[in-house]
C-alpha cells in the first residue's frame, strides 16, 4: 500500500469515526429534546424572556410547569450519555472554591442552563428530527436532508447558517408557544375545577 493509500484511509477512518459520534451526540440529543421536564424548565426561561408572552402565560408556565420539573430535572450529558441533575449539577457549579454547601445558584440560572441544554441538543441532532419534534410530517428538502443542525450552523455558506439560527430559534420559540398553551389550558382545568367544588353536588354511591 503506498503512503497516498495509507493517508486516504486514515482520513476516511476519521470521517467514519466523526459520523458515528455525530450519531452518538444525536442519540443522547434526542432524550434530551424528549425530556419533558428539561423542556418544561427550558420552556420557562423562553416564556420568562420574551416579551411577546404576558403575565397569565408567565404566571401559568410557573405554576403548571416549572414548579412541577424543577422537582425532577434530568438531562444527558452530549459527550458521555450520562444522566445528570439538573437542579444539582446546577447547585455544584455554584460553589464557591469547590467548598461544600457553599452554593449561591438562582432559579433563573437553572432555567437558563436547561435552555442552554435544550439549544446544544438541537446542534446534535437532523433537520428532519427537529422538525419531526415540532409535528411536522413535511418532505425535507434534498439540500438539507441528513444534515445535522451544528453543520448547517458552522457552515460557510450564509443561507445555511441563516437557516440553522432560525432553526434553533423558531425551536425555542415552538416550546414556549407550547408550553404556555398547556399550562393556561391546565390553570383553565383547575379553575373549572375549584368552581365544580364550591357548586357541584357530590354524586350518591
Amino acid at each position: 500500500m503506498t503512503m497516498q493509500a495509507k493517508i486516504a484511509q486514515v482520513k476516511k477512518m476519521s470521517k467514519e469515526e466523526s459520523n458515528a459520534l455525530k450519531e452518538k451526540r444525536r442519540e443522547i440529543a434526542l432524550k434530551n429534546l424528549g425530556a419533558r421536564n428539561l423542556s418544561n424548565l427550558a420552556t420557562s426561561y423562553v416564556v420568562e424572556s420574551d416579551p411577546s408572552f404576558g403575565e397569565h402565560d408567565r404566571g401559568s408556565v410557573e405554576q403548571f410547569l416549572y414548579g412541577p420539573s424543577l422537582r425532577r430535572a434530568d438531562a444527558h450529558d452530549l459527550k458521555s450519555g450520562k444522566e445528570f441533575s439538573l437542579v444539582y449539577n446546577s447547585l455544584l457549579g455554584s460553589r464557591q472554591g469547590g467548598k461544600r454547601y457553599s452554593g449561591n445558584v438562582s432559579e433563573y440560572k437553572i432555567i437558563e442552563t436547561a435552555a442552554a441544554i435544550t439549544q446544544e441538543s438541537i446542534g446534535a441532532v437532523k433537520v428532519e428530527d427537529l422538525m419531526s419534534l415540532m409535528g411536522s410530517k413535511l418532505s425535507i428538502k434534498e439540500a438539507y436532508k441528513g444534515r445535522y443542525v451544528s453543520d448547517l450552523l458552522n457552515s460557510k455558506a450564509k443561507v445555511e447558517k441563516k437557516l440553522a439560527q432560525t432553526l434553533i430559534s423558531g425551536y425555542m420559540l415552538h416550546i414556549g408557544t407550547q408550553g404556555a398553551s398547556k399550562a393556561l389550558g391546565l390553570r383553565d382545568k383547575a379553575i373549572s375545577g375549584d368552581l365544580e367544588k364550591l357548586v357541584g353536588e357530590e354524586k350518591k354511591k
